[in-house]
């Protein structure tokens, strides 16, 4: 034994474990988000070519792959897939915009539900030092 320590043991402290509840909001938000952000994507092309906003005619074009793309069979069904949806550019640029969007409100949301009801800040590790306010000593 060392000279400074204990001869008691030290008691363990219990673990801080995410509650499954909060893994299993984290997984359906995860899961839901992309489905929703598609369908807001979509929404929202078709509600940017009924007010005829500019920039949807640069991205209405459709992606055409390289030559030798088509020529490989187990690219090909992929490859004609993706030729045939028209604007798919505009698309994809929606569904990320809506896709960061989503997912930052839902971060937020989901810190805050988190701070109201999830565990102490402090354990009694971590807790800050309390704050006392000491006379100076003068002779």
């Amino acid at each position: 034994m060392a000279k400074y320590q204990s001869y008691q043991k030290q008691k363990e402290l219990p673990r801080n474990e995410v509650h499954p509840v909060w893994r299993g909001i984290g997984c359906i938000i995860m899961l839901i988000l992309p489905v929703i952000s598609w369908a807001a994507a979509q929404l929202l092309l078709e509600f940017g070519k009924a007010q005829k906003w500019p920039f949807l005619w640069e991205l209405s074009e459709v992606i055409r792959f390289p030559d030798w793309v088509y020529q490989v069979p187990g690219i090909l069904v992929a490859a004609n897939y993706i030729s045939s949806v028209p604007y798919l550019k505009a698309l994809l640029i929606f569904f990320f915009l809506v896709l960061i969007a989503l997912s930052g409100i839902f971060a937020v949301l989901n810190a805050v539900l988190y701070r109201l009801v999830g565990p102490p800040r402090y354990t009694a590790l971590d807790a800050p030092a309390p704050r006392v306010k000491v006379k100076r000593y003068t002779r």
